[in-house]
């Protein structure tokens, strides 16, 4: 995973001293880049297997996001923030997809507002096209895909915007 926040790695970083140190010991990491690399490593798993949950409180993903959510950043170095939210950035926009497998509209709306709050600086379109979509922007997210025309995303973003005309739903169920 490359380095987006631009800042230089913490050097001598003290887990032990960060208001995040039980997400540092949950995940074994030892920098905040290292807990961001852990933590995709950790939720891929079963985001891919499909039984990521947000409802499930034991899940490693949402012991995580509850760590990060309950510190102020003001409390946090730099870098630390930078990776916070890059890890909530990321939870809140799978989060949009779970909440379509559940059939939940309210929450992908509620998900989607927050992966766009956390998403900062990440380039990854996906992020704006759920937003969009899923509060029926229709021809807002077509105008959008057409001005980020050549985005590595935008294969993807085009495929969820002829699902979600057809069927009313990002993924179709047999793609779930």
């Amino acid at each position: 995973m490359k380095n987006p926040t631009g800042l230089p790695p913490v050097q001598n970083f003290e887990t032990l001293n960060s208001p995040l140190r039980a997400a540092y010991e949950i995940l074994g990491a030892n920098t905040p880049f290292e807990l961001s690399r852990a933590y995709v490593k950790a939720e891929q798993v079963l985001f891919k297997d499909r039984s990521w949950d947000y409802d499930d409180v034991n899940q490693v993903q949402n012991i995580i996001r509850g760590i990060l959510e309950s510190v102020d950043e003001a409390n946090l170095l730099e870098e630390e923030i930078e990776w916070r939210n890059e890890i909530l950035w990321f939870w809140y926009h799978h989060a949009v997809s779970i909440a379509g497998w559940k059939k939940d509209k309210e929450k992908q709306r509620n998900f989607s507002e927050k992966a766009l709050q956390y998403q900062g600086d990440n380039p990854n379109m996906l992020t704006r096209i759920m937003y969009l979509l899923v509060h029926d922007r229709i021809a807002e997210a077509e105008a959008w895909m057409i001005s980020k025309a050549g985005d590595a995303d935008q294969e993807t973003a085009l495929e969820m915007l002829k699902n979600y005309k057809q069927l009313g739903m990002l993924w179709p169920d047999e793609n779930l």
